[in-house]
């Protein structure tokens, strides 16, 4: 990637086949195009229409998802985050999320997830022992409606679960909250099923960590600020809001597959540490290796105003059991819920 204008995403199209499964209807290249006044490595990118296969889905949802411009078609799959309780004043943007399922199951970082208790304006309630549920707020991500249908139009989809592992941890003073000592960085969520029978559209895992000298790629929600909220009759209504995506590249510059065993930066789980800018609100987007084409991990935390970030290693994650004993993976090998994990040399 080094300092070209220009950065590329293996984009795949799902669909469900006439067996009921789902499938790839459709696979594309599509190519980030650094907007000219932006540096070349943190930067919004320009849109041009794309077309992510000639014979669109017979599927009406996953047809209007076949094609658009740059910036449609990355929002179906790289999402906000977003916090909403009745009558406040504005949407919170929390972070960011990518989908993994076409049956809607999403990540993001577990700290994403914890917002609402960490920020004073929601609880988080304990469950089946280190799996933990967000409780007292809505929770959930926007994911944009074709412009086809209707322009500048987005839908809000809840999470139905959150689940993210580690050990709440009572405090002895009775003025300090309760904390999670997370065993990694990283949340599941569910979204509900889509009505019409359409895919959400998942990105490509890798179950292969990032090697030292690799370039890392985020691609999330840097600079997007919360979202202002009319009430009509009390109803909430929102007008068109800016939400763009940003893209933050930069070298590997260190590996710790064994931090969950032997703690060595503050960053819960196996990690690493990359050379890129990250502001808050990049938190749990995904990060791309092998040149774009799968994603190795999960945006953690960065160094306010430095190019210095960690990420979680995705891998690891892949086998995390669910409360129900299930996992990605096993999901993954199910092969009913449309889960991509890219094998191959350099993936």
């Amino acid at each position: 990637m080094g300092d070209s204008t220009e950065i590329g995403i293996l984009k795949l199209l799902w669909t469900r086949r006439q067996d009921g499964r789902w499938g790839v209807h459709g696979l594309k290249g599509i190519t980030l195009k650094r907007k000219p006044e932006h540096d070349f490595d943190f930067f919004a990118f320009d849109s041009d229409l794309e077309m992510l296969t000639s014979t669109p889905p017979t599927n009406l949802g996953d047809m209007f998802a076949s094609f658009g411009s740059t910036d449609f078609l990355i929002k179906q799959s790289i999402v906000p985050v977003v916090a909403w309780i009745q009558g406040a004043p504005a949407l919170r943007c929390v972070g960011t999320a990518f989908v993994v399922s076409c049956s809607g199951y999403v990540v993001t970082a577990s700290h994403v997830v914890l917002d609402p208790q960490d920020s004073g304006y929601g609880k988080v309630t304990a469950r089946n022992g280190n799996i933990e549920a967000v409780k007292g707020v809505a929770l959930g991500v926007l994911i944009p409606t074709n412009p086809a249908r209707l322009p500048d139009g987005f839908e809000f989809w809840p999470f139905q679960e959150a689940w993210y592992w580690g050990e709440w941890k009572k405090s002895p003073l009775i003025h300090e909250a309760d904390r999670l000592a997370s065993l990694i960085d990283i949340a599941v969520c569910k979204l509900p099923e889509r009505a019409d029978g359409s895919a959400y559209q998942p990105l490509n895992l890798s179950l292969a960590p990032f090697v030292l000298g690799e370039t890392a790629c985020a691609i999330g929600y840097a600079l997007m600020e919360d979202i202002p909220i009319q009430y009509v009759d009390g109803q909430p209504r929102i007008d068109k809001f800016p939400w763009e995506l940003y893209v933050s590249t930069g070298e590997v510059t260190d590996v710790f597959p064994l931090n969950h065993s032997e703690p060595m930066v503050p960053t819960p789980g196996p990690c690493f540490e990359f050379r890129a800018r990250i502001p808050g609100k990049m938190s749990g987007s995904p990060i791309f290796g092998a040149q774009g084409a799968v994603i190795r991990g999960v945006v953690s935390r960065s160094s306010s105003g430095e190019k210095h970030a960690y990420g979680c290693m995705m891998g690891p994650a892949m086998t995390l059991p669910f409360p129900n004993g299930q996992s990605l993976e096993s999901l993954r090998q199910g092969g009913k819920d449309g889960i991509a994990i890219v094998n191959g040399q350099g993936l």
